[in-house]
């Protein structure tokens, strides 16, 4: 990692390098949506500080819920500690400029010992304590930090600021009644600081009281309608009040409810829907909801029409290759080699180099919306979309072969005594049938890839089991694409 100064997301962060991918996706969106709210009423070197943080979350968020990148980025931090120069031990009493930069670049326990000794020398200045709070705080002394804080405001009451931090500090305690408080202290002193508002419904986000965020996040839109802080706010209510319901949808789909399931499925791929579009025109937003959105799409598969339509038409794409193939009736040899060199080069070209280009969407998926997300909740690699392509063909013609055997069904009748017409409707018929049932089971179960029992659904899916991928439905707000559309 070629960069002049090395960042230790971890330290500054507050994350643990043993977490695993999960809890460090969760600690990180908590960061990035605690210190957006905490952005909007922080002032001087506190905002300054903050604003430097949050911009360090993305940019953590890229490497460390990669885990090639994560393993990657682990060798050079500890390479980076053992060479890393000492910090001067400072006998002085440190002004409020060096506190902060101690707190910027990391060293949570110099600012800490240098805040003692700034507030013991000056108690009264409320700046002081608040500096050693913030210090406290980041170090993860949440109790000394919330005593810091109410010290402050012993200091100077009048400043709203002052109890919104304490508010800040009481929820990392996990004191959560009083953090409301203070928080709603800060909000009487300044009424109209919509970013007070905003940090009391970070505090219930977190606490997962939608009621009440949602309450207070309506009123600051009905104010500031293009205020982007709380259209995210309300995005991330939105989603995760959606994704509560997913254990709803698995206990149906257990207890045999699979239509129910599907429904409320549906009821929340909506909700992930409308919270992506109140953060659409912002990119980075956008990054921090979704994140069960792709499980949601991936149970809900994409319609068995969809399927059967992109098939016909992956068809339609290679049909200069079968052109060359039908020369002379297939007895040229040089046209039927020539003409399936075409056909492979062709679904090659669209199902692998441009599915790999495209965030999963090949020529055809791209056209009808549709996309291939890894298993892993990533988008796919380029070996799972070459195994894809390798195997896709035969299952291309093994779903076509089915009408194929619904005709020779349909001609056994010549062997008996009907007359070929009408044995030909009753194999066309059965024929359809077996066709009608396998489009119900499809289209009723929660998820065709964990129903496969029929030859058509194994033709038609088993590439994807093998290759541990599945095409769900797309769209272009949809934060796996990454707004890649290269060959549009």
């Amino acid at each position: 990692m070629a960069v002049a100064v090395f960042v230790d997301y971890y330290q500054l962060l507050s994350l643990e390098p043993e977490w695993d991918t999960d809890r460090l996706r969760k600690a990180l969106n908590d960061a990035f949506r605690g210190n957006l709210g905490r952005i909007n009423t922080a002032t001087h070197e506190k905002r300054e500080e903050i604003e430097q943080r949050q911009a360090l979350i993305p940019k953590a968020r890229k490497i460390l819920l990669d885990p090639d990148a994560k393993a990657q980025y682990d060798l050079e931090l500890a390479n980076w500690k053992r060479t890393k120069p000492p910090q001067p031990d400072g006998a002085a009493i440190p002004t409020l400029l060096e506190l902060w930069q101690s707190i910027d670049d990391g060293r949570y326990l110099d600012a800490v010992e240098g805040g003692k000794k700034l507030v013991q020398h000056t108690p009264n200045d409320y700046l002081a304590w608040e500096v050693y709070a913030r210090a406290n705080y980041y170090g993860k002394d949440y109790r000394t930090a919330v005593s810091a804080a109410e010290q402050a405001i012993r200091c100077n009451p009048q400043k709203a600021e002052l109890y919104a931090d304490a508010g800040e500090y009481l929820a990392a305690d996990e004191q959560w009644d009083k953090a409301v408080l203070q928080l709603n202290r800060a909000i009487q002193l300044e009424p109209n600081n919509s970013g007070y508002k905003l940090n009391l419904a970070s505090i219930y986000i977190g606490h997962e009281i939608w009621a009440d965020a949602e309450a207070l996040i309506k009123g600051v839109l009905s104010q500031e309608p293009s205020n982007s802080t709380a259209k995210y706010f309300m995005a991330v209510v939105i989603h995760d009040r959606a994704s509560e319901r997913i254990s709803e949808v698995v206990e149906l789909a257990n207890s045999g409810k699979q239509g129910q399931a599907r429904k409320i499925l549906k009821e929340i791929q909506q909700n992930f829907d409308d919270a992506q579009k109140l953060v659409s025109d912002n990119i980075e937003f956008s990054e921090f909801i979704g994140d069960n959105s792709i499980q949601v799409r991936r149970w809900l598969g994409v319609n068995f029409y969809y399927r059967l339509f992109g098939f016909a038409l992956d068809g339609v794409l290679a049909s200069p290759g079968f052109a060359l193939m039908a020369i002379d009736g297939g007895t040229n040899q040089l046209a039927t080699i020539g003409g399936a060199i075409v056909v492979l080069a062709i679904w090659g070209y669209s199902w692998v180099w441009l599915a790999y280009k495209n965030g999963g969407q090949d020529l055809i998926k791209r056209l009808l919306g549709m996309q291939i997300v890894s298993d892993d909740q990533r988008l796919p690699s380029l070996g799972q979309l070459i195994t894809r392509a390798m195997i896709k063909p035969f299952n291309f013609f093994l779903a076509y072969l089915v009408f194929g055997l619904i005709i020779v069904f349909s001609m056994f009748g010549h062997l008996g005594q009907m007359g070929s017409g009408v044995s030909a409707a009753i194999g066309m018929t059965i024929g359809m049938m077996f066709i009608g049932l396998r489009i119900f089971w499809d289209l009723f179960f929660v998820t065709s890839k964990e129903v496969m029992p029929t030859f058509f659904g194994s033709a038609l899916f088993m590439h994807e089991k093998i290759a541990q991928t599945t095409v769900v439905a797309s769209n272009k707000n949809d934060v796996m694409n990454f707004d890649k559309y290269h060959w549009f």
